[in-house]
């Protein structure tokens, strides 16, 4: 038995959840999606019992939290990291052909989706595992070890049935996404209306809270236009909500731009249409790579302190170069004065791998222009003019494909760092993912709606 034998295995032996009988209505999918969502958030707002908020383990996260929908020291504190990182490795290894599987068979498609909830089950343990460890290593007690552990396997696999059970056609989309959303929305909500700091997750009072506070005292509004302060480094000013704003608005009208290339097919008997490429090629796929990396190397120098000094100082260095402002300086548009060295390590750090991670994803996950061309090919189309040869198609679409990879990934990399000087609410990550996932709710509500209203098109689609 082959290793993604034994983790379809394991998927298989897991508790599970089944598809529906009928095809659920849109207002059932609604409901169970945003049931979901509470349940999520109830557990986000739950702390883990032995844990306490003052733990030094749980303070520079921001990143982790934004990615993998995580909150620190509560029962999310994986949130759907191990979903999320088997996921990536299983594409990757299927992507490069290191695994040998056709998605587009139903056999392989259900044995990859088998091995994948496989192996986020054995992520899910083994970081159970390793968390619980730490926050209890003070204390020196095996059974809160234990106790802290179970707390993390039991919730981080509930998360995984929720996700489980969108993606089988209960909800919409998937749990992922909507996890991803309402922390983000959660994170930006905080900053505009908190009404009281949290310490541990780095939320502050929110910028209208504050605002109204120091009108009704008397005090000198000016400061909140900039954040200049070091005693408070995460209170959000006037410039971080403009630049919010104009950032989700930027990233709705990128979106939404296509390069539509022309194409036939013989099956409708020569039909010309196009075959549109998104501009943004690769989404927002770079800067969840770059921030991944620096939330592991971050990660691994708070664990390795534990263990060694002089390597949890240079993983911290590498770590640094990852995130910028650093926590004693004000996390706004000031801090390019305070740390101009900083930033300018930062910027080029996370423009360049955004640009290394977004050409690789091309080629891992069949984005590059021989699959594409083959898959074009398999499906009847043809470019007009052209040979019906896939490496007639490949070498068109190349002229496409590689410079839009370059191109979306630099793009999104300088929105990131754009967005971090500027403070914007939520974070550049977050206000990327945030609105390209309500984005594609906004087309899947949509096209549920359509079904909805035209029963005929559920027969014409195979729905």
């Amino acid at each position: 038995m082959g290793f993604v034998d034994f983790l379809a295995t394991l998927g298989e032996y897991l508790p599970a959840i089944t598809k529906p009988k009928e095809r659920p209505s849109l207002s059932s999918k609604l409901l169970w999606s945003f049931i979901a969502v509470i349940i999520y958030l109830v557990m986000a707002s739950i702390p883990l019992y032995g844990v306490t908020s003052s733990n030094s383990f749980l303070s520079n996260f921001l990143a982790e939290e934004i990615i993998f929908a995580s909150t620190q020291g509560t029962l999310a504190q994986l949130g759907i990291g191990p979903i999320i990182t088997s996921g990536l490795i299983m594409q990757i290894l299927v992507g490069s052909k290191l695994i040998q599987m056709d998605l587009a068979k139903e056999e392989d498609q259900a044995r990859f989706t088998e091995a994948e909830k496989g192996l986020a089950f054995i992520f899910i343990l083994v970081e159970s595992a390793l968390f619980g460890y730490v926050f209890t290593r003070t204390a020196g007690n095996i059974m809160l070890s234990a106790i802290v552990t179970a707390q993390l396997i039991i919730a981080t696999y509930i998360i995984l049935l929720l996700d489980e059970m969108i993606q089988k056609g209960w909800g919409l989309g998937s749990g992922i996404s909507l996890f991803i959303l309402a922390g983000v929305t959660k994170i930006m909500f905080w900053d505009m209306f908190g009404i009281a700091a949290v310490s541990n997750q780095n939320l502050p009072v929110g910028f209208f809270p504050v605002l109204v506070s120091d009108i009704v005292s008397g005090k000198n509004i000016l400061s909140l236009i900039v954040n200049t302060s070091t005693t408070t480094p995460y209170q959000p000013d006037l410039i971080g909500l403009i630049s919010t704003i104009a950032l989700i608005l930027l990233i709705i009208y990128l979106t939404n731009i296509n390069i539509q290339i022309p194409v036939t097919t013989q099956r409708l008997r020569g039909i010309k249409t196009t075959i549109p490429l998104n501009f943004l090629y690769v989404s927002s796929i770079p800067v969840i790579f770059v921030s991944v990396l620096g939330a592991d190397f971050q990660l691994f120098a708070s664990l390795a302190s534990y263990i060694s000094s002089p390597a949890s100082s240079i993983l911290t260095d590498i770590a640094n170069a990852f995130f910028f402002p650093p926590a004693n300086v004000p996390h706004s548009v000031f801090a390019l004065v305070i740390d101009p060295v900083g930033a300018a390590i930062y910027a080029l750090v996370f423009i360049g791998l955004s640009i290394i991670f977004g050409i690789l994803w091309i080629d891992v996950a069949g984005l590059d222009p021989a699959t594409q061309a083959q898959q074009m090919v398999e499906a009847g189309m043809e470019i007009p003019g052209m040979r019906n040869n896939p490496r007639v198609i490949e070498a068109i679409l190349a002229k496409y494909i590689y410079p839009l990879g370059f191109y979306s990934s630099l793009i999104v990399g300088v929105i990131a760092v754009l967005a971090t000087f500027l403070g914007v609410y939520g974070t550049g990550v977050g206000i990327l993912l945030a609105v390209t996932i309500a984005i594609q709710y906004y087309n899947l509500l949509a096209y549920e709606r359509t079904l909805e209203m035209y029963p005929l098109l559920k027969r014409i689609i195979g729905e």
